[in-house]
């Protein structure tokens, strides 16, 4: 009985620190920042934005923004944490040159790049036509793991 409870306890903690990031989500808890902006989005252009399913640090705020073919969500934390994923809808296949590529759990390629403050992803996904960029702005150390990771939750 006692290993019933704690099994219990253990997955109710699990389920209460996961986030809620899905569009339906992130619709009600953010309606003006995030909501309103990607009403202009296509039903097509919504199914196919770039929404991680997980962030690897506590997202305390999202926005978004949208123009003529693309789509912006920003992802801040309290503690400094900044994710920014791009969508950008049917680019052709105009990637940034980057020296580091590293393989995506989606069977993609992504070029990375690590700049002064952040670190770039960038892949395509030739089925949808679609460019998918992740800026990870956080701590230096393992500032490139952490934006790999959130590409691999998209």
């Amino acid at each position: 009985m006692k290993r019933l409870f704690m099994l219990t306890a253990f997955l109710f903690l699990a389920a209460c620190s996961s986030q809620n990031l899905s569009y339906e989500d992130l619709t009600a808890a953010y309606p003006d920042t995030f909501a309103e902006p990607v009403q202009e989005l296509s039903e097509e252009q919504l199914g196919n934005l770039g929404l991680p399913s997980d962030m690897p640090f506590e997202v305390t705020q999202v926005s978004s923004s949208t123009g003529e073919s693309e789509a912006e969500v920003t992802y801040t934390s309290d503690s400094g944490h900044k994710a920014i994923v791009t969508t950008l809808y049917s680019p052709g296949n105009i990637l940034q040159d980057s020296e580091l590529q590293v393989p995506l759990d989606s069977g993609a390629l992504a070029g990375v790049q690590e700049k002064d403050t952040h670190v770039f992803v960038e892949w395509y996904e030739g089925e949808e036509d679609i460019i998918y960029q992740v800026e990870y702005y956080g701590p230096d150390e393992e500032r490139a793991e952490k934006a790999v990771e959130i590409a691999n939750q998209l």
